[in-house]
């Protein structure tokens, strides 16, 4: 560890926030602020770290920025090589890098097959819709290894992805303080991810994928909703903010088809509604709605 005074990133404050039982909203405002706000920051730390039992932890910076404050056990991955198998395997399956975005503590990689598929619905008329699978990770503790199907609409671009495929979290057992592992074991760790990753996209475009995601849509348009109610529902739980709330259903009653929302109140047009909604939020939050609109449909059963 270089000397020298370091930046605490909000993602590492939120981390140590968790390990001495401080509210992480708090703190990040309190660093964020004034020169007495930060003060009252470094003195909370510093009175917490006192009395907080001492264990070891992995810190992970970039430059003079910390910005992952995480277990010792933490697996350390090669981000890029599980990337690069992901999208060299959606290549391979006939998909193309629909989208991608990477800020400072997680990526994001979209793909899709670039022929669209018709599904006809029963309330919502025929859904025009490009099939593909979405990757993610973190190298700072900001979410897992994580893929799940992906779903564009053709209509309005309005994006979903559904449950995760590979919940991999990057902690294994804690390893004593006199242990520490080769270059080569954490090398072989990231080869079996890839493998893993590379399988597992492989799956997300078979043709069986595909089919079950098309009768989850056509399944979700024979399940009529209450927008307000379950709007106001989805706000209480904090999936979405109020003013969020409005406008999903100022979109919602629009019904206007170029953003993807049209025909009868049902469970698709909702998440529809949320998503088209997404489109103009930043990257983050628009990845963010783009999963609550894929919990939604696991209310559909599929025999």
């Amino acid at each position: 560890m270089p000397e020298g005074n370091f930046n605490l990133h909000g993602n590492a404050i939120s981390q140590i926030s968790e390990k001495m039982g401080i509210p992480a909203k708090y703190l990040r405002e309190l660093s964020a602020g004034d020169a007495w706000q930060k003060q009252l920051c470094a003195t909370i730390l510093n009175e917490h770290s006192g009395w907080t039992e001492r264990t070891r932890v992995l810190i992970r910076a970039v430059g003079m920025e910390v910005r992952g404050v995480l277990s010792d056990s933490y697996r350390r991955l090669n981000s890029v090589d599980i990337l690069t198998a992901f999208i060299r395997e959606a290549g391979g399956q006939g998909a193309v890098v629909s989208d991608a975005y990477m800020n400072d503590t997680k990526v994001w990689c979209e793909t899709i097959l670039p022929t669209p598929i018709e599904i006809p619905t029963r309330k919502n008329g025929t859904v025009i819709i490009f099939a593909g699978a979405r990757f993610s990770t973190s190298d700072y503790g900001n979410g897992s290894v994580d893929m799940r199907s992906f779903l564009l609409n053709g209509a309005c671009l309005n994006g979903m992805v559904r449950e995760s495929v590979m919940r991999q979290v990057h902690l294994g057992g804690r390893l004593p303080d006199s242990l520490s592992l080769s270059q080569k074991t954490y090398e072989l760790d990231t080869q079996t991810t890839v493998s893993a990753v590379s399988d597992l996209t492989k799956g997300l475009y078979s043709k069986d994928t595909i089919m079950q995601k098309a009768i989850e849509i056509q399944g979700a348009s024979e399940i009529d909703v209450d927008f307000d109610k379950e709007l106001k529902n989805l706000v209480q739980k904090g999936a979405l903010l109020k003013n969020e709330g409005h406008e999903v259903e100022k979109l919602l009653m629009n019904n206007n088809p170029d953003d993807g929302v049209t025909g009868g109140a049902t469970l698709w047009k909702l998440t529809q509604g949320i998503t088209a909604f997404a489109r103009e939020q930043q990257p983050e939050r628009c990845r963010e709605l783009h999963e609550i609109s894929g919990q939604l449909m696991n209310r559909v059963k599929v025999n």
